[in-house]
């Protein structure tokens, strides 16, 4: 054979072998470098050093393997010096976070321990946030005092046991709550550097367990304690509703009374055993029995002042009463007026700016019939003219001005 027809033909049967051996390695290498990335990515991704380890060392076979079967694969420069950037260091520590032997039944019993302060934590939470937000103080109206004490009720007979028992029997295990507990706890949850960082059996609570336990000691105590500061709080605006009780209306008096010792009663369902409330209810009821006999008192006794006999006009005092009756019909018409007199003689009660008067008062007492059977209000009052230069000492009135007032039999009307 001609040696050009044997050159020929080696190279054809040379770039028939590439044809079939080359096509299949391309796509398998294109595998090859995304697992490599992928594994980079993870190491990159996570905190855990014994996840971390574990796909560098995946990555570093990989890149192994792409090498092997394309040595001149442009991704390969990348790859490695991600690798070797990721790498640095890591055969110092491989040693304290290789993977230990796993005590499978311990790491059961610890995550289970740890699941299930988590959700102690959250029921409790759900439970009482709607009235016990936080610890200064607690979110309620007057309205709901009811179903706010029941749940404290509930969470202190049944909750607050089941609970305190709990946390007895995790701090036996697992220490105080503090750092050397999430230590110790993350120490016997390891988790398999095989799996990789988002397989469920990796999966633990992102709350350490140091925080639910301590959350639940201190809701624990809001709910406990809060309360009594509320009646505290309660007592003291009580008190204060009735601070100034004689300087009251007397119909407007056990009103006030009637309400402060309701208030009172109810902070000391906040705190029964709160003896500062117990007497401050004790005081306000007796004060207010006192109040009632007094208000009694002054009404058995009232009288309907005369017309004072040093009246000296001008007017006659009949003919002005009876025109006070009708001014005031007028103005309350939906009082019965059942007396009049006449307190004082006429007073001006504006001037002009020359300080001549321009209208005059006269002082009266009026007693009218309002919505208390046999009793009636006697309210002393100044009746006004009309206004203007040389304005009489006159009906017809057309303004008042009212000053105290006292409720009287009308019995004793005369």
């Amino acid at each position: 054979m001609p040696r050009f027809l044997h050159r020929l033909t080696f190279l054809v049967l040379g770039s028939l072998l590439f044809t079939m051996f080359s096509v299949a390695p391309a796509e398998d290498t294109k595998a090859l470098i995304r697992q490599a990335k992928a594994a980079i990515r993870a190491a990159e991704n996570t905190n855990d050093a014994q996840v971390k380890n574990a796909k560098l060392d995946e990555a570093r076979k990989l890149i192994d393997q792409i090498k092997a079967a394309d040595p001149q694969n442009s991704e390969l420069r990348s790859l490695e010096s991600k690798y070797r950037y990721m790498d640095t260091g890591r055969e110092a520590t491989k040693a304290s976070t290789s993977s230990p032997a796993i005590d499978t039944g311990k790491l059961k019993e610890t995550l289970a321990d740890w699941n299930m302060i988590i959700g102690l934590e959250k029921e409790l939470h759900d439970k009482t946030n709607r009235y016990f937000p936080h610890a200064e103080g607690l979110s309620y109206t007057k309205e709901q005092t009811d179903q706010l004490l029941s749940v404290r009720d509930d969470v202190l007979k049944n909750d607050r046991p089941r609970m305190m028992a709990f946390l007895k029997e995790f701090s036996a295990k697992y220490g105080e709550p503090n750092d050397a507990m999430d230590r110790k706890i993350s120490d016997l949850t390891p988790k398999d550097p095989k799996k990789g960082m988002y397989d469920e059996e990796n999966q633990r609570p992102s709350q350490p367990p140091s925080r639910a336990y301590k959350n639940i000691l201190e809701r624990l105590a809001w709910v406990q304690e809060t309360p009594k500061s509320e009646a505290k709080l309660i007592m003291k605006r009580a008190l204060e509703m009735v601070s100034n009780a004689d300087f009251f209306m007397d119909t407007k008096r056990d009103a006030q009374f009637a309400e402060a010792e309701a208030e009172l009663m109810r902070a000391r369902r906040f705190n029964p055993e709160d003896a500062e409330i117990s007497q401050a209810l004790a005081t306000v009821k007796a004060n207010r029995k006192k109040s009632q006999a007094d208000v009694q008192k002054a009404l058995e006794s009232a009288r309907f002042p005369a017309t004072v006999s040093s009246f000296a006009g001008p007017g006659k005092p009949a003919e002005l009463i009876a025109a006070v009756k009708s001014y005031f019909a007028g103005a309350y018409p939906k009082e019965k007026v059942l007396a009049a007199s006449i307190s004082g003689a006429w007073v001006a009660t504006k001037h002009n700016i020359l300080g001549q008067p321009t209208q005059w008062g006269l002082p009266v007492y009026c007693a009218s019939q309002q919505n208390e059977p046999g009793i009636c209000r006697v309210f002393k009052m100044t009746v006004l003219t009309g206004i203007g230069v040389n304005t009489a000492k006159a009906p017809p009135f057309t303004d008042h001005w009212t000053g105290d007032s006292y409720r009287m039999k009308i019995a004793n009307l005369k």
